[in-house]
């Protein structure tokens, strides 16, 4: 069995339709699919994409991203469009809640961002003017702060396993996975990217890696004995662009990868 991983699907988009479906229909039959959010805001399109995964992986983990929960005209607001996305994964048998991958665990954790992620106070406020979720996300209006809404969500699942955990969330919980601001092409990005304290429930957990989604960049680095993986499967970008479409995080050859990664980050701390 092996373990892969992917977020951003966006397959509101045909091309992104197109590329998920020339995944394989045989080759990972027997493995596990990690899906760290932003399938959709259309919920038939969030429906065939997961079931689509389905009928492709043993097993698919997943957890939902900012675009699942536009509501834009609905008459439902964004804690509802989450209800019903959930029930949805249900129905299809997509995981939502923690369960096992051979002798690992898998726990998916419900997250949203804050402001202070931007911990220095160095990000555009002003880049933020056209951000879709003022736009198509609506909360109930006796609603406190909806970072602390989703992370509550996870409370009941801050136990001891017993077995590896590998948590998965759509937001960022470090700041030290999103590049300077300088070198960022969104300069507001640090203040709707993530959640400082989702890392503290990532080592509640004693995770060894976590999945996450949203930013669009890139990333596998072991910090402080957590590896961090975000693979976007990614917007079309035209004509002759490819990228492969998943990460393996777990299997043979991907284990002897992260026991070097441990290995050279031990030593950079010493």
């Amino acid at each position: 069995m092996r373990i892969f991983a992917v977020s951003d699907l966006h397959t509101d988009f045909a091309e992104n339709r197109r590329r998920l479906q020339q995944i394989s229909s045989t080759s990972y039959s027997q493995d596990v699919l990690v899906v760290a959010g932003d399938i959709a805001d259309d919920l038939r399109i969030i429906d065939w994409t997961l079931r689509k995964l389905r009928s492709r992986f043993g097993a698919v983990f997943y957890v939902p991203g900012n675009h699942e929960l536009w509501v834009r005209d609905a008459e439902c607001d964004s804690i509802e469009k989450f209800r019903q996305v959930l029930r949805l994964c249900d129905e299809i048998g997509i995981h939502t809640r923690p369960g096992r991958a051979g002798k690992n665990w898998i726990v998916p954790l419900f997250s949203w961002y804050e402001s202070d992620y931007d911990q220095q106070g160095e990000a555009d406020v002003s880049s933020l003017e056209g951000w879709a979720d003022f736009y198509f996300c609506k909360w109930p209006a006796e609603m406190g702060s909806v970072s602390k809404y989703f992370l509550d969500l996870n409370e009941s699942r801050i136990k001891e396993y017993d077995g590896p955990v590998i948590t998965l969330s759509h937001f960022l919980p470090r700041r030290e996975l999103l590049p300077a601001v300088e070198k960022l092409i969104f300069k507001g990005l640090p203040l709707v990217a993530g959640a400082v304290a989702l890392d503290r429930q990532i080592r509640a957990l004693n995770a060894v890696t976590h999945v996450f989604g949203h930013s669009h960049i890139d990333f596998d680095q072991v910090i402080e004995g957590v590896r961090y993986i975000h693979h976007a499967f990614d917007y079309p970008r035209g004509k002759g662009w490819s990228k492969e479409p998943l990460t393996q995080i777990l299997g043979a050859e991907a284990q002897a990868e992260t026991d070097h990664r441990r290995i050279e980050a031990d030593s950079d701390a010493r």
